[in-house]
């Protein structure tokens, strides 16, 4: 008896919709909780809905911009600002009843690196990009949204700092999906989407983090060695 095949949507090529819409609207909530949560500066409604847009669709707008693939996909449809707007007045309702850090929305947030991860690669691959090329579209997009928040609000972005891998996951997973897309674009998709998902609740669990790489020793100079000891340097020899 022959074994039924099951046919996978690719979620990279053809992403459906909803969850284009859901991928911008928990980066979007992201952004906004950024902006109403206390710190050095307050931010006014503007403030709150510039940070919900570029964690919104921030990671779309680099890869177009990256591909020349213009104007930007999340300005030609209506309802990709609509879903930042939606997502900006339910965190100014509820806002403070939403927790970040439980494990649904680190859920989701995860999915949502995965997929700006996971499509923008796709679409290189599509303007005939080759694979180191495609990763590296895959890998800004899925970081570029968290990286201008941070710049805006005047602060050194997390990725580049020492704390839990973010940027790591999502090189893993770009890279994952490059390199199994002409075996199987479909389950590279997943494998993609998937190992972002796990590595990111292990890293969690574990309480993995990144280090801080040690600093160049700076060896004195001999004029500054001579000055210190209180003797002329060459220059002064004379």
């Amino acid at each position: 008896m022959p074994v039924a095949s099951v046919d996978l949507p690719n979620i990279a090529a053809n992403t459906p919709l909803w969850l284009a819409l859901l991928t911008t609207f928990v980066g979007a909530v992201s952004g906004a909780v950024i902006g109403r949560t206390p710190g050095r500066t307050t931010y006014d409604i503007v403030g709150i809905t510039v940070f919900a847009f570029f964690l919104g669709v921030g990671g779309g707008l680099t890869r177009d911009l990256l591909l020349g693939n213009l104007p930007p996909l999340a300005l030609r449809s209506p309802w990709y600002v609509v879903t930042v707007l939606a997502a900006v007045v339910l965190v100014l309702l509820i806002g403070r009843w939403i927790r970040v850090q439980g494990w649904t929305f680190i859920l989701l947030d995860a999915l949502t690196l995965g997929l700006y991860a996971v499509i923008a690669a796709q679409l290189a691959i599509e303007f005939g990009l080759p694979d180191i090329g495609a990763i590296v579209v895959g890998f800004l997009a899925s970081i570029s949204g968290g990286v201008m928040v941070a710049i805006l609000r005047g602060e050194t972005p997390q990725i580049l700092r020492p704390s839990q891998p973010y940027a790591i996951l999502a090189l893993i997973g770009t890279t994952l999906y490059v390199l199994f897309d002409q075996i199987n674009g479909a389950a590279a998709a997943l494998l993609c989407v998937g190992s972002v998902i796990v590595l990111r609740f292990v890293t969690l669990n574990w309480n993995v983090r990144t280090r801080s790489v040690r600093p160049l020793s700076q060896e004195p100079s001999r004029d500054s060695a001579d000055e210190e000891r209180g003797q002329p340097g060459p220059a002064q020899a004379d």
